[in-house]
């Protein structure tokens, strides 16, 4: 008989990813991000989840993954674009042959 696998948010309140992506830590993401966060990570750090019939995460796990993030001193934000210069989008328009 095959191990039985440990639910590693057992005992934890149990969210969808809809959910997680709704109030992540307080803020709105996508729930592709949730997802990103799951199976690929952000700089080595996983968020925790559970598949019983679909897939489920904790604000305490989502908690743990926000402390750990802010640990590891990685942003735990994108940082933001900067505005281009007209100058800058003009001679990128010319590079693309799109001006003279």
């Amino acid at each position: 008989m095959p191990a039985q696998k440990v639910n590693p948010l057992q005992g934890e309140n149990l969210i969808t990813l809809d959910e997680a992506a709704e109030d992540f830590g307080g803020i709105s993401i996508s729930i592709s991000t949730v997802r990103h966060y799951i199976y690929s990570g952000s700089h080595g750090i996983k968020l925790e989840s559970v598949a019983i019939n679909r897939r489920y995460t904790s604000k305490e796990a989502i908690q743990r993954f926000i402390e750990r993030k802010q640990n590891s001193g990685q942003p735990t934000e994108k940082p933001k674009r900067r505005r281009l210069t007209q100058a800058e989008v003009n001679a990128g328009l010319k590079r693309h042959g799109l001006v003279k």
